[in-house]
């Protein structure tokens, strides 16, 4: 009996034990809801399984002894703050000297190892930029040696071309693979050959690769064409056979042009991060404009804004969103995004301008057949000139500005509004007081980008009209980047020097686009800036889970937010030592920085205003301990009564 008293006793402890267990294992691993109106019991932490990266500090010391000293001092600090013995200034300031986690020091080591170069335009602004890798071929010639030789020469031309950084420049890949990339055909002379074909890519994908020069031998004409994609092709006179002549022309002719299409040196320093563009088209009076039904010309309208917003600034946009969306993500060799700058547009009308704020100037026009009789002999001038009566309107800059202003929404990001004036007000412009100069388009003055031209409109070519106006648009986005706001084909031939014109073969060099070299330009200036502004951030969030490790709720998908950003971070930095364009770079940083700032503003991130250990003993003890107590004595009782009726029997 003395056994099976034991025995009972037993059983009951270790099913209080095993309840306490299981409550408490339970109470540790449910998911918290945030539809639950309960308060989690215990903070979910269930991402530390899947965290990779390392969130602790940098260590203070090197040595093993150092670490125990180190965490000596914290308890040391953390006890005297406790009793109130003024050590919480101390804790503090020890805290903030270890705050760079380890994961970050390695980032950090990493950069310190790139090359720190400078804007060929700006000698006084120092920042990190990639050596360049770029694949050399020669689809004329398939001498190895002779390919090598020519790279080289190449390379070291555009080194010494750069006067204000000798590791600023290009490096060229000369391989056998690269020299004998095959065409769509086979090409028997400079003019007959054509630029590979790409492999095409389904949505919003762009394939990381270096970018390709071709040079062409043999040519009639010299040349550098700047295709639509990151392909820069130069034609040469000079042939094979003539390779001294050659390497003088590529010294002083192509080194320098190169260097001004990779590194666009005539770019602007100011860079606006575009977020929103918005269009708002004013039909002052849709009556006016033919006899037909207003209803129908105001739908028309509306309509035909659509198909050259879509046409002339999606293009622009998308490029755009690609460059600092944020929204990324790296598949293999190919990185793919989407579009998170928003487009969106609104027509209105029956917005009028009041007539004391229009101008009319009064003129004469020559007849056009007076005026080139005229041209044709300026000895004999033209007495009897016929001539006809033309009325001129303007509003000045300032009062269009106010009106603009009026109905402006208040909404964050680029707005431009597209004017239409009533048919009694056209041909309308507007004129700036101080210059006297008359113009279609304005840039308003103000905390956010806001702009407005002029539509005219050419009997029912809405479309037209509408492209015609947008090229303001399109142009100022570009000077928002900082670039110029010509053209691409106008940009292109700025680059051209005495002897060697610079051409763009692109698919659209009318409209104003951004080529994938002006991206790059737009990459290099973002990428250093957003680098730094990444690391502070992962920073901090590596420092609040170290702090807070023990209390605060980490989630299995606020985990991977955090892995999101640190691969991407690593992927970007290793795109810089590699060689490869900053525009897959900047790509991947914006992704990081855009998934670190999600980690922040996650509601999921949150620490619990309690302990969960001192909040679990405080329910539970009162319910076990009046259990406990009374079966965890009974059982050392009868542990000793046991003991002693078993040493009774051995007697």
């Amino acid at each position: 009996m003395a056994g099976t008293r034991l025995a009972v006793h037993s059983i009951f402890v270790v099913q209080l034990i095993f309840l306490v267990a299981a409550s408490f294992f339970y109470a540790s691993t449910k998911p918290f809801d945030p539809s639950s109106s309960a308060e989690p019991f215990i903070s979910d932490q269930s991402g530390w399984k899947i965290l990779v990266e390392d969130v602790s500090p940098v260590p203070l010391h090197d040595s093993i002894q150092g670490h125990i000293r180190e965490y000596i001092d914290v308890a040391v600090m953390e006890v005297k703050m406790l009793l109130g013995m003024g050590g919480e200034e101390q804790v503090v300031h020890h805290h903030a000297g270890r705050r760079t986690s380890v994961f970050v020091q390695e980032m950090r080591q990493q950069i310190s190892q790139l090359p720190t170069l400078k804007y060929m335009n700006d000698d006084d602004k120092k920042v990190v930029l990639p050596q360049l890798k770029m694949n050399f071929h020669m689809p004329m010639n398939l001498d190895v040696k002779l390919i090598s030789r020519v790279a080289s020469e190449l390379e070291r031309a555009i080194r010494g071309n750069s006067a204000k950084q000798s590791s600023h420049g290009i490096i060229l890949l000369a391989t056998p693979d690269a020299s004998k990339a095959k065409t769509t055909k086979e090409p028997t002379s400079c003019e007959e050959w054509l630029l590979p074909e790409s492999t095409p890519l389904q949505g919003n994908t762009r394939q990381i690769k270096f970018p390709d020069i071709y040079l062409l031998t043999g040519c009639k004409k010299t040349s550098v064409d700047v295709a639509d994609s990151d392909a820069i092709v130069i034609r040469a006179t000079h042939t094979d056979k003539d390779i001294n002549g050659l390497e003088q022309y590529l010294r002083t002719e192509i080194a320098p042009v190169l260097l001004k299409i990779v590194y666009q040196a005539t770019t602007q320093k100011q860079m606006h991060r575009l977020e929103r563009v918005f269009v708002q088209l004013i039909d002052e009076d849709p009556s006016s404009h033919g006899e037909g039904d207003s209803k129908i010309h105001f739908d028309l309208l509306s309509q035909a804004l659509s198909s050259p917003l879509q046409s002339t600034i999606r293009p622009m946009i998308n490029d755009l969103s690609f460059i600092y969306g944020g929204n990324v993500e790296l598949l293999d060799d190919t990185i793919f995004w989407k579009n998170a700058i928003d487009l969106s547009s609104v027509t209105s009308a029956y917005l009028p301008l009041s007539n004391d704020v229009i101008v009319t100037e009064e003129g004469d026009a020559v007849d056009e057949e007076q005026k080139a009789l005229k041209a044709e002999n300026e000895a004999d001038p033209v007495e009897n000139e016929e001539r006809e009566s033309v009325s001129k309107k303007f509003l000045t800059t300032e009062q269009m500005s106010k009106f603009i202003q009026s109905h402006s929404s208040p909404n964050e990001g680029l707005e431009w509004f597209l004017f239409l004036p009533s048919k009694d007000h056209s041909p309308l412009t507007m004129r700036d007081k101080k210059s006297g100069d008359d113009g279609q388009s304005i840039i308003l003055s103000g905390s956010k980008p806001t702009g407005v031209s002029l539509v005219q409109i050419d009997s029912d070519k809405y479309i037209n009209s509408l492209s015609q106006s947008l090229v303001y648009l399109a142009g100022y986005i570009r000077e928002l980047n900082g670039l110029q706001s010509q053209s691409v084909d106008e940009t292109c031939k700025a680059f051209s020097s005495t002897m060697t014109p610079v051409n763009c073969i692109a698919r659209s060099t009318q409209r104003q686009s951004i080529s994938f070299w002006e991206l790059e330009l737009i990459a290099q200036t973002h990428w250093y800036t957003v680098l730094q502004q990444v690391l502070q951030e992962v920073d901090l969030v590596m420092s609040l889970l170290h702090e807070h490790g023990s209390t605060l709720a980490l989630p299995e998908h606020v985990a991977k937010k955090i892995n999101t950003a640190t691969h991407l971070l690593r992927k970007s930095i290793s795109f810089v030592e590699e060689g490869f364009p900053a525009v897959y770079a900047t790509s991947a940083l914006y992704g990081a920085l855009t998934t670190i700032e999600s980690v922040h503003a996650d509601a999921d991130l949150f620490e619990l205003s309690y302990f969960a250990p001192d909040h679990y003993l405080a329910v539970f003890s009162p319910l076990v301990l009046p259990l406990a107590m009374p079966m965890i004595f009974g059982l050392i009782k009868e542990v000793k009564r046991y003991n002693e009726l078993k040493r009774k029997k051995q007697i």
